[in-house]
């Protein structure tokens, strides 16, 4: 077996453009990013998952996830109500409990939320890939 690079799509959401894009004038990154009404762009939230010959799996990044409740789901512009980088894993063959390694670039929590299982009333959030060796 040959080492595998799969790309996987993690939650999406919408932030302001003005704030993403800094000093950078509008004019200008409304070419590459159009904004809606509320100036909002979408913004993917993307991984990689690598597969080991040894057969182990990492997986590069989490994004933001789904263990928002709904008021920081709606202040953070999370789109989806599931936790796409499951569904993702899932596409693959994979549960996050094969994943043996997760690497973060660092832990704000658009890379790091999706370590977290999905939100539901009345529970706290559990962290997901109970296997892994965390590395930031």
């Amino acid at each position: 077996m040959k080492r595998t690079l799969h790309s996987v799509i993690g939650n999406s959401q919408r932030l302001d453009g003005g704030a993403m894009f800094g000093n950078v004038p509008k004019v200008l990154w409304q070419k590459w990013a159009a904004p809606d009404a509320a100036n909002t762009i979408a913004l993917a939230c993307r991984g990689l998952v690598v597969q080991e010959p040894s057969g182990k799996n990492l997986l590069l990044e989490t994004g933001i996830g789904a263990s928002f409740e709904p008021k920081l789901k709606e202040r953070f512009g999370v789109v989806e109500h599931e936790h796409v980088l499951l569904s993702s894993l899932e596409r693959l063959g994979l549960r996050h409990e094969d994943i043996d390694v997760v690497v973060l670039s660092h832990l704000h929590f658009d890379h790091a939320g999706g370590l977290l299982a999905p939100w539901a009333p009345d529970t706290a959030p559990g962290l997901l890939f109970p296997k892994a060796r965390f590395v930031v």
